[in-house]
């Protein structure tokens, strides 16, 4: 054994040497490529874009509401909201019957209805409700005076076609396209990039490259093996993640060790994925956790304030022995977690009540770190998923003016961020100093051009945090502007599919964690692209998937799984 480590470096500088005698037709290759990663990029995202945006028909119902002319309507979620507005589950054309009147709910146990504080109110066979009542299928429930009759669904119940997204033609076509062909396509993607960086890279090339991403391609063929034996047919989310992910350890391969590292990171985030979509899958287990998931979130950030280390202004990282964790990446999936769990589960104000103290430990824990970029990543959540529980505009605005105060104040009394707010938008001003991050970036960006100077040929991976906030430039310049963009629009893919599939989301828990999991994958990208980029100030936030960071890895995988939980194509039963 003790000659192994002799072996591989005998056998890396053979490889080094037969690199550097090709000579032009390494050149060849970097020509080539140039074009051929364009081309394959714009197929991929195609690929996987299409089946999310098809959608197909509202699931089963569970019974069907019946109204005094005899209209059956259809239950289909665990929790369906009746009222006269347009957006209700049961809509009663009533103006007695308020805009969101009540709610019946599903539960193992029978079913239930909630009313929502409405000015009719609510009874079950003539008793007023006060709060949740349980009720039987048969009995009559009396909404403002509207009568309505839960009855089980008999025989095959002709269920509206109501689609997410595509219909006809189109729908049929996305349907068509296998995910094994798309994860082909993404192997050679992969394959040919390996070629390229190792004939960029010439003498400089380590052997740790090639071993480390031939481990994360076994690992995507193993996941899609996996997938195959559990009946699963659509994987586009997780294949959109491998293809971040595969950039991303291109970007990381300047240092074989931190590569080694990222592939162990993802395959962590991999099997948390995989942990939190079985753990999804059953939703009263997944409400009963919310109390551990808000409770170790709290302790984490408290843990965070007491031991911290600081490192770029924000005392953001925790050390566990050899290990460095940034424990705001992994309270973000707790976070969305307990959020959706608790506006989901009693449908009062009380809960919203106490979402909102939680939100404000967490924002407030991150604002005393001095690591504002995650606080505004968690205060975006925290409104998205609020107001989808609420409906209610005054909260955006009131949520807004304290955000907007808050801002003001940091700016105010704390010297680092006044001076990241100084140089946002007059970054040349800045070249030499607080501004040089983004001025680089947007230079070395614009050198790219649409197809890049190909792999390992970029200089902007030699400035500071090239691989974490600088990342997007880093891919821009040596990928092209067209992959640059399409690990931009990605999470925007994600998002997409998350608020399309609201409707024939089961539950208010799995449509308020995937919107709230997409718009923090959302909001950090913008603010990391925007950033980079003196759009938006640097707040030194990750770009998902992409950035070099094991924490940010296992973070995004998690809220990755937040967003699977929404699509019903996978989900036969209540777990």
């Amino acid at each position: 054994m003790q000659g192994l480590p002799a072996m591989f470096a005998q056998w890396e500088t053979a490889v080094q040497a037969w690199l550097v005698g090709l000579g032009g037709f390494g050149d060849l290759v970097t020509f080539v490529t140039r074009f051929f990663f364009p081309l394959m990029t714009l197929a991929l995202f195609l690929r996987c874009l299409w089946p999310l945006m098809s959608g197909g028909r509202r699931p089963k119902p569970w019974a069907l509401a019946e109204t005094p002319d005899g209209t059956r309507l259809p239950l289909v979620h665990w929790e369906n909201a009746v009222g006269s507005g347009k957006n209700c589950d049961v809509t009663l054309d009533d103006p007695a019957v308020s805009r969101t009147h009540a709610v019946i709910s599903r539960r193992r146990d029978g079913w239930y209805v909630t009313d929502m504080g409405s000015a009719g109110g609510t009874a079950v066979g003539g008793t007023p409700c006060a709060g949740t009542v349980r009720f039987e299928e048969g009995d009559l429930l009396t909404l403002a005076g509207v009568e309505l009759t839960v009855l089980p669904v008999e025989g095959d119940y002709d269920r509206p076609r109501q689609r997410r997204g595509l219909s006809g033609w189109a729908a049929d076509a996305a349907r068509s396209l296998k995910p094994g062909v798309t994860l082909l396509y993404l192997l050679l993607f992969q394959l040919t990039a390996l070629a390229a960086f190792a004939f960029g890279a010439g003498a400089g090339f380590s052997l740790t490259v090639p071993v480390a991403y031939l481990m994360f391609m076994a690992l995507e063929c193993l996941y899609f093996l996996f997938t195959r034996g559990r009946g699963r047919r659509r994987i586009e989310p997780e294949l959109l993640a491998f293809f971040l992910c595969g950039i991303g350890l291109f970007v990381a391969a300047a240092d074989p060790d931190s590569l080694l590292k990222q592939v162990g990171a993802i395959a962590i985030g991999l099997l948390l994925f995989l942990v939190l979509t079985f753990f999804l899958n059953n939703i009263d287990r997944a409400r009963l956790a919310r109390y551990v998931f808000a409770g170790g979130s709290v302790a984490l950030l408290a843990l965070n304030l007491l031991l911290g280390e600081t490192r770029f202004g924000a005392r953001n990282w925790l050390s566990l022995g050899p290990v460095s964790i940034q424990p705001s990446e992994l309270v973000k999936v707790a976070f969305v977690f307990a959020g959706a769990a608790s506006l989901e589960y009693l449908l009062t104000r009380r809960n919203l009540i106490m979402f909102l103290g939680f939100s404000g430990v967490c924002v407030g824990a991150l604002g005393l770190m001095r690591d504002f970029g995650a606080a505004v990543i968690f205060f975006a959540g925290f409104l998205v998923m609020a107001f989808l529980r609420s409906g209610d505009a005054r909260l955006l605005l009131v949520g807004l003016a304290v955000a907007a105060a808050g801002a003001f104040l940091a700016i105010s009394i704390m010297p680092y961020i006044a001076a990241r707010f100084a140089a946002w938008g007059n970054a040349w001003a800045f070249a030499d100093t607080t501004g040089y991050q983004q001025t680089r970036t947007m230079i070395y960006t614009a050198s790219g051009g649409l197809l890049g100077t190909g792999l390992g040929h970029g200089f902007l991976r030699h400035v500071a945090a090239a691989d974490t906030d600088l990342v997007f430039g880093v891919v821009a310049e040596e990928w092209g502007l067209i992959v640059a963009l399409a690990c931009a629009l990605a999470p925007l893919a994600l998002a997409f599919f998350a608020a399309t599939s609201v409707r024939a989301a089961r539950s208010a828990f799995y449509a308020i964690a995937a919107c709230g999991a997409a718009v923090i994958l959302l909001t950090q990208t913008a603010l990391n692209v925007f950033g980079s980029l003196d759009i938006l100030p640097l707040t030194g936030v990750t770009l998902p998937f992409v950035s070099n960071g094991g924490s940010s890895m296992v973070g995004c995988w998690g809220l990755l799984a937040c967003i699977k939980s929404i699509d019903e194509r996978h989900r036969s039963g209540r777990g």
